[in-house]
């Protein structure tokens, strides 16, 4: 009986982040429904529940993404988790991040910086960034691509 009630305690310790977490899917059907509207730099989460890395990366991503709600930038969440996978490939090929999710598909605890135009991955978020961190990330290559659009690139 101690030990299920252990059990039990530990599931719902491990469990109870993951439903409490701000949910970004609201705003990724937000950005496929709107693609006149689409900035050019995404931020794709790949994550799961069953992830130990997520659970360090995202309420640091959490944090920082308030601070950019009027950025142009399109947050994009691919969750691996059992049971929500359904139209992820779907959703990558509406966002335009098809090759690169056929590449990451699977892998999880990382958040990818991408230029929608070209395809590239600018850099890749992972658990060893601290909040700081990746803010530097967002600016950097927030800056850059308002660079190249001026270039007209």
């Amino acid at each position: 009986m101690r030990l299920s009630l252990i059990l039990i305690g530990l599931m719902a310790a491990f469990l109870a982040p993951n439903f409490f977490r701000g949910n970004w899917d609201s705003a990724a059907v937000a950005s496929v429904s709107e693609p006149a509207s689409e900035p050019r730099l995404v931020a794709a989460m790949f994550r799961s529940s069953w992830c130990s890395a997520c659970r360090i990366i995202e309420p640091r991503v959490e944090d920082v993404r308030e601070d950019y709600e009027a950025a142009a930038i399109d947050w994009v969440k691919f969750d691996f988790t059992l049971g929500r996978r359904g139209g992820l490939r779907e959703m990558a090929e509406a966002e335009g991040l098809l090759s690169i999710y056929d590449e990451a598909a699977g892998s999880t605890g990382f958040m990818l910086l991408i230029d929608r135009e070209t395809g590239q991955v600018f850099e890749m978020i992972t658990m060893d960034y601290g909040r700081d961190q990746i803010r530097e990330a967002l600016d950097r290559w927030l800056h850059v691509i308002e660079r190249l659009d001026a270039e007209g690139v």
